[in-house]
């Protein structure tokens, strides 16, 4: 495993990223849902939410981070966190949101997700945050149960607009 975490390296995204972070959004959604999404809610979807300009106003941010992690030099996932999310069932007032972390379905299973997840832990914890919090689809049993194995726990719902139709979004928190 020692020659394996030498292999990674994450850091966090910068403007000329932009497309990098474009190409990996739309790719690693369309593997995520692929099989449970009509397919022209999914192609519209991500037409809609992971264009050049969306991904550059989203890196410009103030209250936004990305991170990339690479293997071998080769990017193979990201992460979005967004301060100032706030929503009635986070009780706690210093809270931020991990809004998106996805990795290419090729290293599933291999821990990628696991460190990219505990990078972004460990940025909320040096930055004083309380809780990290996310929602995650109701049917995506796979993303539940790797939150579950790490340390999340259920303490709400929202409705996540999607094409034609309204999906449930689970959210999850952890307590830093």
């Amino acid at each position: 495993m020692n020659n394996f975490a030498e292999k990674i390296e994450i850091r966090r995204a910068a403007a000329s990223d932009a497309k990098l972070i474009a190409v990996l959004a739309a790719v690693t959604f369309y593997e995520a849902y692929y099989e449970q999404d009509d397919a022209h809610d999914l192609a519209n979807y991500i037409d809609e939410s992971f264009t050049l300009e969306k991904i550059r106003a989203e890196l410009a941010n103030q209250n936004a981070a990305f991170f990339i992690i690479f293997l071998e030099q080769k990017a193979v996932g990201y992460a979005k966190m967004r301060e100032g999310s706030k929503i009635p069932c986070i009780k706690s007032e210093n809270s931020i949101e991990l809004q998106r972390i996805y990795t290419l379905e090729r290293v599933y299973g291999a821990g990628i997700g696991k460190i990219l997840l505990e990078h972004c832990l460990e940025t909320a914890r040096r930055r004083d945050f309380e809780t990290l919090w996310l929602g995650v689809w109701e049917e995506n049993i796979r993303a539940q149960k790797f939150y579950t194995k790490n340390g999340f726990r259920r303490v709400g719902e929202l409705t996540f607009p999607y094409g034609d139709s309204v999906g449930i979004n689970f959210v999850l928190e952890k307590i830093l």
